[in-house]
């Protein structure tokens, strides 16, 4: 088996997608997922959450993109999360590609894919050429996004630039799966834009999102999951909520676990597995 591959992306800015990447992996890793985290935004966020930052002079997630046929393994970096890897972004990244090859992303990853049970993509916002290049090398894709006006606009145009893609280089069209973030649904304009969602993408699309919850925000100021800093609270519950929905959706399995760890820390590899 290998790793499913998931873009966690959105032409929008703000709407969770490094908090669902960060999370996702700390929630999947401690069930005993080996949880790959692939750091393409320059901003750096998903290391910033998981406390890592790209060393001087390394490889790191924007090296293919810049050196045709260069490879990612050298770049992963271990986490202090049960079975998280990060891959950290070049927060100097101008955003100009060194390769025409839009499947340069996906070439540099496919070594990796049979060390991991899921690849996360955290992809920057409004980056089309970044976008595609994690597209080609994704099996699926997860828009997070806020309940309001801009954030529906946000999904229609990235649903309509997604298929403008798949059909402009005629790719195999992936799995999409739409998670509502800093949910309240005590708001008339939050349920008019759920059920603007259902109806425009349908039900099926769809999955559980994350309820507004000061604790997201406090444990990325820690550089940690929320599920680190507190396990009771509400996100930490529907993050875990989001990763069963996930899970079912992409068809993940929890089967390299068995596998001898090729990089990084390997204390994690005997602990928090779940046989969902």
């Amino acid at each position: 088996m290998t790793a499913r591959i998931l873009s966690i992306a959105n032409c929008k800015g703000g709407t969770g997608k490094t908090t669902s990447a960060v999370n996702l992996a700390a929630e999947l890793g401690a069930r005993g997922y080996r949880v790959l985290v692939v750091d393409l935004d320059p901003q750096g966020h998903s290391g910033l959450g998981l406390g890592v930052m790209a060393r001087l002079g390394s490889p790191n997630a924007h090296t293919p993109l810049l050196r045709p046929g260069a490879r990612l393994d050298g770049a992963v970096q271990a986490t202090d999360e049960d079975n998280v890897w990060l891959v950290p972004a070049d927060r100097g990244f101008d955003g100009q590609l060194g390769t025409s090859d839009i499947r340069c992303f996906a070439n540099a990853l496919t070594p990796l894919c049979h060390v991991y049970d899921l690849v996360l993509i955290d992809v920057p916002p409004a980056a089309a050429a970044l976008t595609v290049c994690a597209l080609m090398a994704s099996d699926g894709v997860v828009i997070p996004t806020t309940l309001d006006p801009l954030g529906l606009e946000g999904v229609r145009q990235f649903a309509r630039s997604y298929h403008d893609t798949m059909l402009r280089f005629r790719a195999a069209p992936l799995g999409l799966a739409i998670a509502p973030m800093r949910i309240d649904l005590r708001t008339n304009v939050e349920r008019e834009t759920l059920g603007t969602l259902r109806t425009a993408f349908g039900p099926g699309q769809m999955v559980r999102g994350v309820r507004t919850d000061v604790a997201v925000s406090e444990a990325f100021a820690l550089r940690q999951p929320v599920r680190r800093i507190r396990p009771r609270a509400r996100a930490t519950e529907d993050f875990s909520g989001l990763a069963d929905d996930l899970v079912q959706r992409f068809g993940i399995d929890c089967v390299a676990a068995f596998a001898e760890p090729a990089y990084g820390r390997t204390e994690g590899f005997s602990r928090g597995v779940s046989w969902r």
